[in-house]
């Protein structure tokens, strides 16, 4: 008769090791296949990719360090005054996004103003892009409209208008607050 213990399937289990010490043929697995990580984690499936890492990194192997040409220099700062996005610019490149983002940090490179995304309310939209051929932000509406709150900056769609603030503003930009009906239909 079988006792209980025979009858088990056996399992296969994750080698776990007390201690962090890394064996010899680990060490050449790693060096020999440096930067792949996912080749190294196919050889060595009991290590963490982070294990694999920090070893490398212990073991002074680094990943290559990108040094900015002139010419890519050029295309992004020709890329960030066309108001490109930082991902196709990163696309374009061939980088990561991060990279394209520290580049630009690193030379003080800012897209320049953009015009306000359209809300849906037509009324609102047509406010705020004159203020923005004004040059003038949600907070500057809201500074010349007085009072208290902030009817500019803090609007969104579920908020309701305030009709008063509207015609402030709009008188302030040089404009008309004109109702126009629609025929109707008999």
């Amino acid at each position: 008769m079988l006792s209980t213990i025979d009858a088990a399937p056996t399992r296969v289990h994750r080698v776990v090791r007390k201690q962090n010490d890394w064996t010899l043929k680990e060490h050449e697995v790693v060096v020999s296949h440096w930067p792949d990580v996912e080749t190294i984690q196919k050889s060595l499936p009991h290590r963490t990719r982070t294990a694999i890492q920090n070893f490398a990194g212990r073991c002074n192997l680094r990943r290559e360090i990108h040094i900015w040409s002139a010419s890519e220099d050029a295309i992004l700062k020709k890329r960030v005054k066309e108001g490109v996005a930082t991902k196709a610019i990163a696309a374009e490149l061939r980088m990561h996004i991060n990279q394209v983002t520290n580049r630009k940090q690193y030379i003080g490179l800012r897209y320049g103003r953009r015009p306000p995304a359209p809300t849906g309310h037509r009324l609102m939209d047509a406010i705020l892009h004159r203020a923005f051929h004004l040059n003038m932000s949600r907070r500057d509406l809201d500074a010349v409209c007085g009072g208290k709150g902030e009817p500019f900056s803090r609007w969104s769609p579920a908020r309701k208008l305030c009709i008063r603030k509207i015609k402030q503003a709009v008188d302030y930009m040089g404009g008309e607050l004109d109702v126009v009906w629609e025929p109707l239909e008999n």
